[in-house]
This record gives C-alpha cells, structure tokens and sequence, in this order.
C-alpha cells in the first residue's frame, strides 16, 4: 500500500496504490510523473472500502450544486482542493429522447449533452484534472497533441489557473477549433507530417516537454495519467441522473479510447463502492476510416500491443486517431462488462448530425454523435433489444466543425421583404 502522505493538512489514504499497466513500475502520490517512461499509462487505485464511507446517494444529491472537481474530490488524484481549477464543467444535462428514440425505434434512449461544457466537450472533466495538477506542481506552461478539443479544453482552464498553454494540432485540423485556441490565449502550432506511421503532433509534443520541462497535458492516459481519471465523473453523474439505475447500454465515440475506458472505470467505482449494482455494457464506436480499437477487439489483439491504423481518413475528425493511446483499457472494459465495438460509415454519422438537430435541437460536431450511428447499426444487426435503456454520450459541440454541417444543409435564400416570394420559398 502507498504510504499515506499528509499535505496542507490533508491526508491522502484515499489512493491505495498507483502502477504503470504496462511495466508494473509503483509510485508514490508525491511522487507521480505525468507518465511513465515505458510508454504505459500510470494508473490510480483508490481505496474504496474506505471511501464508500465518505459516499452515498443521500450525500452525493446534497452536494449536487458544488463543481465539478470539489463533488468528486476524494475520488480524483488531487491534493491541494484550493488549486483545483473550474469554470463549471460537468453536471451536463441528461436528456430523455423523444422524437428521435421514436424514430430509432426506441422506448428509453438518453443523451447525456456534454456539448454544454465550457469548451465544449466532454475533454474538460479530464483535462480539468490534468491543469489542476500541473498547477499543484507547481508548473507554468502545459502542452497537448490534439485535433482541437482536448487542446481547447487545455487553453481554457490554462486561462482559468493562470499558466502558458502550447498547442500542436494536425495539419488538417478545423479553423473554427483553431480560432477558438487562439482566443483563449493559447500559442497554436501546425505541425507538418514528414512520416508514415508517425504522429508528428506527439512526436513533438514529447520532444518539447522534455526539452523544455513543460506539463504534457493532452487526452491520453499514458501522456498524463492524472487527466485520465477526470473523465470517471462522466460515469458517476449518469449514474445518479439515472437514479442509480445505469442503462442497459451505452455507445462511446472513440478516438483513443479515454472516454470510454475513464467513464466506464467511474461506473465501476460506483459498483465497487455499492452505489449501483451492475456495469452497463459498453459499446465503442468508431468510423470506418480510423477504428483500431474495434478491429482490435474483433481480432482478440492483446491490449497492451495493439496495431495503430494506417490512415485516419474521416469526416469525425475527433475520432480519427491512429494511435489508441488508452486502448489496452478500452478493451479490459468491453471484455469485463461483455461490451461490443462497430465501425460506423461517416455517411451514417452525417446522417444522425442532421437527425439530432432536426428531431432534438441539438448541434452536435460529427465526432459528437458517432455513437447514434452505433446505435442504429446494433438496432439493425439485432444485437439490442428495443426495450432496453440505452445512454448516447453527445461529445462535442457543432461549433467545432461548421464546414460539415454547412454542407450537409440546404444554402440560406435570399428573398425580397415580400410575402408572396416568403410563400414560394417555404414551399
């Protein structure tokens, strides 16, 4: 058990052992880099029996009002509640579906709206914990790799705590993701892709912080082991919207595999610590043209050596990550809790983007509704029973990606303040 370290007057039991999943290295809270040099991602246990007596239902819906990062404070690798940095993510709504559940076919379908968040993606639970960390440690500047939410969730609580935040994004990556970095401070960086089979974002952003001592602060777990575990409060907060009764189901978009792999630890949390009696079944989702994680678990790959895919070559740019840095995870959960994965075309996610906007109000980035398009792909292979409860996490906002919704919808037409001429167009 890792000795218990006793910091501004906080004694921190809660965490019983932190290990590297790939080469078994153990560390002490005080001691934690943000990776470990094995390329494996460092992973927390906490002490839950002990835990379990701090949480309960009754305890957790009287301090529903609180952040974020203070509700869920004892179950996050942090120490020091004063430098936790929030501007109010989490507690997103959990919507109950009702014109678009019944063109699915479906009698409880949930979408849990993480657009809502200040960045506008699910990234601000992990990386909130990440930039809250680095500041614990005393760090200035925090850097990620990212197609624009993970570094849009960065720049926005480096804004938040008071650091330099530096950026590498793909060549390719949207203009509206890189105005949005730009706003909020944050030194954006292009970089070139000079090889095949190389990430030149991470190749740099490992070569910079080590240069340079900054704070990798990216959505992967084996870059920085503390953000992964933020995103757990996706899990729990479904879990007590839902009453404590999880869905049979729920369909993850998956990039690296982080979202599914930290919600699903949350879930399991929970269950350890008796506040719900059952995992739901996960299912992960990714588009035809980047879906190493699906074809991973399809070909039984081990998780600690799975194949990167050769391209990423797909409208869900928030999904078209070669390399499944949390992986090994992703796959442990869907085994564990008899989980499925399917690959998705980027026609069917186009088509939920317009459904979900059409039938629920909700604009939603091509990443952000891959999992509808699951949905309805195990809808038509039989695999889920219409009955059942079904949760579809809705992970960023459209604001990330205006060029696809633009194309997909009828040009605006220009009419004369004229009735008559109202009348034709509408018709």
């Amino acid at each position: 058990m890792v000795r218990c370290i006793e910091r501004a007057g906080i004694v921190l039991s809660k965490i019983k052992r932190i290990k590297c999943a790939k080469c078994g290295n153990e560390y002490r809270i005080d001691d934690v880099p943000p990776n470990d040099g094995c390329g494996g991602r460092i992973d927390f246990t906490f002490d839950l029996e002990e835990l379990k007596e701090r949480f309960s239902r009754d305890s957790l819906e009287a301090e529903r009002s609180k952040s974020n990062i203070q509700k869920y404070f004892d179950l996050l690798p942090l120490t020091e509640r004063g430098e936790a940095v929030t501007v109010g993510e989490g507690q997103t709504a959990l919507l109950k579906s009702k014109r678009l559940a019944k063109k699915m076919g479906l009698k409880n379908l949930f979408l849990k709206i993480e657009t809502t968040n200040p960045s506008g993606s699910f990234k601000d639970r992990p990386i909130s914990v990440g930039v809250s960390r680095a500041l614990e440690e005393g760090a200035t500047t925090v850097s990620a790799a990212s197609s624009g939410n993970a570094a849009a969730a960065m720049s926005t609580y480096a804004a938040g705590g008071g650091i330099r935040s530096v950026v590498f994004v793909p060549e390719n990556a949207p203009s509206g993701k890189l105005i949005h970095l730009r706003t909020l401070g944050a030194h954006v960086f292009r970089v070139r892709k000079e090889k095949e089979g190389v990430d030149p974002t991470t190749t740099l952003l490992k070569a910079a912080c080590k240069e340079f001592g900054w704070t990798p602060c990216p959505s992967f777990g084996p870059f920085n082991c503390f953000q992964f575990e933020g995103t757990k409060t996706l899990g729990f907060e479904i879990a007590e919207q839902m009453n404590w009764e999880v869905p049979d189901w729920i369909f993850f978009p998956t990039g690296s595999g982080g979202l599914m792999a930290g919600t699903m630890k949350g879930f399991s949390e929970f269950e350890q610590m008796g506040l719900i009696d059952r995992l739901p079944r996960p299912v992960v989702v990714q588009p035809e043209g980047c879906a190493p994680v699906v074809r991973a678990f399809h070909e039984e790959q081990n998780p600690l050596d799975i194949q990167p895919w050769d391209s990423n070559e797909t409208v869900a740019g928030g999904l078209a990550d070669p390399f499944p840095w949390d992986g090994d995870a992703a796959l442990r959960y869907l085994r564990l809790a008899n989980g499925k994965a399917t690959e998705v075309s980027d026609k069917e996610i186009e088509k939920y983007l317009v459904d979900l906007g059409k039938l629920e109000g909700i604009f939603a980035e091509p990443s952000g509704v891959a999992g509808l398009a699951g949905l309805d792909a195990l809808l038509q292979q039989g695999i889920i029973d219409r009955n059942e409860s079904v949760c579809v996490p809705i992970t960023g906002s459209g604001f990330k990606d205006l060029a696809t919704p633009d194309r997909l919808t009828e040009p605006v037409k220009l009419i004369s303040p004229d009735t008559a001429e109202l009348q034709d167009a509408l018709s």
